[in-house]
């Protein structure tokens, strides 16, 4: 099995997470600044290169209904882009409530500290849930 890189896209910042080669533990990454969407495309696929990853999942966001959420497009985009730099298997994954998750679980922590842990937990709920997903 290969290690997969988890992406949870945001237009400010974006949270990583990476499972083992077993595909059984996960731990976050550094979450990234977003300054640009190309340097962002750029820096992720050098992430997933640097973590030999065998394939990357990008969070996408869907309403609670089921339907596309605002930020759908952009992150199909994301994936898309990412995909033709990285030349590795990108797949797009349900993200609902991985944000509300990871806030729930930081909610003690000071909001400053706080704001980048969530995008990095919300990476790390996204992996664990594909990997339950997928391991059915």
């Amino acid at each position: 099995m290969a290690r997969i890189l988890s992406v949870d896209f945001g237009r400010r910042r974006i949270g990583l997470a990476v499972c083992d080669e077993l595909q059984i533990s996960v731990r976050g990454l550094p979450t990234l600044k977003v300054r640009n969407f190309n340097d962002s495309v750029a820096q992720v696929a050098q992430i997933a290169g640097d973590q030999a990853a065998g394939e990357v999942v990008v969070g996408l966001p869907l309403n609670m209904d089921g339907s596309r959420g605002e930020m759908a497009s952009a992150v199909e985009n994301f994936a898309s882009q990412l995909a033709v730099l990285s030349n590795k298997p990108v797949r797009t994954f349900d993200e609902r409530l991985s944000s509300v998750g990871a806030k729930r679980e930081l909610d003690a922590m000071q909001a400053k500290k706080r704001k980048g842990e969530i995008d990095r937990m919300a990476a790390v709920l996204i992996l664990e849930t594909y990997l339950q997903h997928k391991g059915r």
